[in-house]
């Protein structure tokens, strides 16, 4: 049996990056967390199933304002993007109409989302997306993809995506943000590739497991998330996601850090015919990454 001096040592030498595809249900993750650093992303922060996490990731901004509403990061580390604390005396100068759009946008409080107060807390962060720019944004994916469904569309470039996030902080947190990566930036990558370079760079892994990373779904038809229905995201009969910007930036990650050994770790094994248990076309000639399944991974974990 392996002893705890060896699982202390390959923890800090292995990361686990916890996607949020239906393949990773099921799994101990009590039993990898002994065995690697645990990342996972949204809305694994109060899932019972995903315990314990040692990095917690979201780059989503309405997310990330529930996160810390939670309270949730006063205790656990957890990344957040742009997370830039401002005085409360800076708060009149940024809470305004012209920060959401140069339009007519009717009534101010309808579009600001912001959370309590306490007491000594003399701080906070402001996050948003200008509704005009979100207008823009909308057209240019229906341009892209002109079949999308309206109710996914809405839900995930609607309107009430728009508008001033307040989030107020105590004097101490667990948030780390992007300075933690070189050009104090994560980029712009969603939150899977975003875990993979934290892993790379934050932790300086020697492997990496990318795990529920299922980039399709089943059939091609319906969303494979394990949070799909849930606030922030797609309901259950929501469109597959198109994995188009997650491949290139998942590429980008393992050729740029070529002395880190990265797997993808599937449910079952390669098969030409399979969705999801498949090599990824836009990965091919990775010399540093791998393909198993679940049970390879536990071998491997396992010594």
């Amino acid at each position: 049996m392996i002893n705890k001096e060896t699982l202390l040592k390959n923890k800090g030498d292995r990361c686990i990056v916890l996607g949020n595809g239906e393949s990773r249900l099921g799994l101990d993750v009590g039993w990898l967390s002994e065995r690697a650093t645990i990342y996972a992303a949204n809305r694994a922060y109060e899932d019972g199933d995903v315990k314990p996490i040692d990095r917690l990731v979201c780059v989503d901004i309405a997310m990330s304002h529930e996160i810390y509403a939670s309270g949730y990061p006063l205790h656990n580390t957890t990344y957040f993007r742009e997370w830039s604390r401002l005085p409360a005396e800076a708060y009149d100068f940024v809470v305004r109409p012209e920060h959401i759009s140069r339009q007519d946008i009717g009534q101010f409080s309808k579009w600001v989302h912001e959370s309590p107060r306490h007491n000594g807390w003399n701080e906070f962060v402001i996050a948003g997306q200008d509704f005009d720019r979100m207008v823009t944004i909308r057209e240019e994916y229906l341009t892209k993809w002109p079949n999308a469904r309206p109710e996914d569309i809405d839900i995930v470039l609607g309107d009430n995506r728009a508008g001033l996030w307040i989030t107020w902080c105590p004097p101490e947190d667990k948030v780390i943000e992007g300075n933690v990566l070189p050009g104090n930036a994560d980029y712009g990558f969603a939150a899977g590739p975003t875990m993979n370079v934290l892993a790379s760079v934050y932790d300086k892994a020697k492997e990496v497991y990318l795990v529920g990373h299922d980039l399709y779904s089943k059939r091609g038809d319906f969303v494979n998330n394990v949070y799909k229905g849930t606030p922030n995201y797609l309901a259950a009969t929501g469109s597959e996601v198109p994995p188009d910007t997650w491949i290139p930036h998942h590429k980008l990650i393992f050729d740029k850090f070529p002395n880190t050994q990265y797997f993808k770790v599937n449910s079952k094994p390669i098969s030409t015919y399979d969705r999801i248990n498949r090599e990824i076309k836009g990965w091919n000639n990775t010399p540093n990454l791998t393909y198993i399944t679940h049970d390879e991974m536990f071998e491997r974990l396992n010594h």
